[in-house]
């Protein structure tokens, strides 16, 4: 499978992971506010029902047997009255109110299910004429129900006695078995149905920005993620390549062995000198593998100690002295630091091994290699320089990178391996602190370290 392929399937899948993620999460809130929201409407209306049947139930509680319900609007209009004589003339009969549904009503109904009040009801009487049927089976309960193109919210309440209902002033209309308030819902449903739009298109518009965000986050999430893997492929193509050779030329020079049974150790010396050298270089490449198979992980941690740091760095670098005078370089050292430090003495001296090893390989007989050390504050600054061959502005942007050189040839000439400098990065950063490479004057390298002080264990 190819790399796009497969860089194609990682962005697709977390993609689709995090829009998921986001949609489930716009999706339970919008449902919860459109939940609450309708709660919250159809729980006021049914303050005022229950409270329309608490003056119901108040009105009946002096034990009278008779309610006078109002007389319709028109040229005179009764009075509701528990009992008595009407504070109001009757109507005139057959003055009748243009039906009116918008508003809250009280209906009496008789033990076989008639409205009793249908002569204060107007013409309203025709939107409730099957209202009984639809709500007798659930007693007490508010129910919300379709009439006439209308929503209402409906209670359905049995009187504790029979009342004779009176109109006007002395019309006995029947006896009331059961009361239904009815309270008219089409407002508070609109509004509802409104919010559902203005929701509903609020959430698709944040859907629709969710799946920008996503498709953002993917890439952003995604960049280290598929850096880290181009650099482990890399990382194995490279390591592959580096064993190999080594491997190879052990591998001929062990079968040219063998193809000379009878010679003596002086004919075939260049042979073994060669492949002694091959083991050599096959060693301290596995041990840098190990180490930088480490940084990636916690299996290694620095261990404080508190030291004479100038007294330490003069012990690290005195073989060195003698190294650059066997290849005919020139060595100069300036460590001025007094007092101790708390720092890794073991990766501390791995540091500066690997910087002075670097800058012996890429120097020529004669020229200088100089180490600096003072202290900044609380920082240890090391600065290893050298009037080499230098290195140009783009291998500047890769010289931390694993495995790499410069030289395309391979570099045996030097023997590196491209993994010194990748090492002594991944310590500065155990470290927090910095390193740096720069242009030495007139020319050669420099590489330049801070390094923050460390805290001992407790």
């Amino acid at each position: 499978m190819s790399k796009t392929k497969i860089n194609s399937k990682q962005y697709i899948k977390l993609f689709l992971l995090e829009a998921i993620g986001f949609l489930m999460i716009f999706s339970f809130v919008g449902s919860y506010i459109y939940f609450t929201y309708t709660r919250t409407v159809q729980r006021n209306a049914d303050q005022i029902l229950n409270s329309m049947v608490l003056r119901i139930q108040k009105s009946f509680r002096s034990g009278s047997k008779q309610l006078m319900i109002p007389g319709l609007v028109g040229q005179g209009q009764g009075s509701t009255t528990v009992g008595g004589t009407p504070s109001a003339s009757s109507p005139q009969e057959g003055s009748l109110l243009k039906s009116n549904v918008s508003g809250q009503d009280t209906i009496y109904y008789s033990k076989s299910g008639k409205i009793v009040n249908s002569y204060s009801l107007g013409l309203r009487i025709w939107t409730y004429e099957n209202l009984y049927k639809k709500i007798s089976g659930e007693l007490n309960n508010i129910q919300t129900i379709k009439l006439s193109g209308s929503y209402f919210r409906v209670r359905l309440i049995k009187l504790k006695k029979p009342i004779f209902l009176i109109y006007g002033a002395n019309t006995i209309l029947g006896t009331a078995k059961y009361a239904a308030v009815v309270y008219n819902f089409d407002t508070e449903r609109s509004n509802m149905d409104s919010f559902r739009s203005v929701l509903f298109w609020t959430l698709m518009f944040a859907g629709m920005f969710s799946l920008v965000v996503s498709w953002l986050v993917t890439l952003r999430v995604m960049r280290p993620i598929l850096q880290s893997w181009k650099q482990q492929q890399e990382f194995v193509n490279n390591a592959a390549h580096e064993l190999r050779t080594p491997l190879t030329i052990i591998q001929n020079k062990m079968e040219g062995l063998l193809r000379k049974p009878t010679s003596s150790v002086a004919d075939v010396s260049e042979n073994i000198v060669v492949s002694l050298s091959e083991v050599r270089r096959l060693n301290q490449l596995t041990s840098d593998m190990l180490t930088l198979a480490r940084t990636g992980s916690n299996m290694t941690q620095l261990d404080p100690k508190m030291v004479d740091i100038e007294n330490f760095i003069k012990e690290v670098i005195e073989p060195y002295s003698e190294i650059a005078a066997s290849k005919k370089r020139k060595f100069a050292e300036e460590i001025d630091i007094k007092g101790k430090m708390v720092i890794d003495t073991r990766r501390v001296h791995q540091l500066i091994v690997i910087l002075l090893d670097n800058a012996l390989k890429y120097t020529e007989a004669k020229d200088l290699i100089k180490i600096k050390a003072r202290r900044e504050k609380n920082n240890l600054v090391i600065e290893v320089a050298d009037n080499g061959r230098g290195i140009s502005a783009e291998a500047k942007k890769h010289v931390f990178d694993r495995f790499y050189r410069e030289e395309k040839s391979g570099n045996r000439s030097t023997g590196g391996t491209g993994l010194g400098l990748s090492i002594a990065k991944w310590i500065v950063n155990a470290f927090q602190g910095k390193i740096s490479v720069s242009d030495n004057s007139p020319k050669g390298t420099i590489f330049k370290v801070v390094l923050p002080q460390l805290k001992l264990n407790k």
